[in-house]
């Protein structure tokens, strides 16, 4: 069948989606914890300024 992946090759593309999916979570979680980081460190020079 044209366009299907067959025998042990199919089993190397599970893995690399796998491993795809959770090295682009991993870069989506960075990416959020880093701009919460610095939405808190702006929250907290606004606060200072306010004292």
């Amino acid at each position: 069948m044209t366009g299907v992946i067959s025998g042990g090759g199919q089993w190397g593309f599970v893995a690399a989606a796998y491993v795809l999916t959770a090295v682009l979570t991993g870069a989506v979680l960075l990416h959020s914890w880093r701009a919460m980081a610095k939405a808190e460190r702006r929250s907290d020079a606004l606060r200072k300024d306010r004292k």
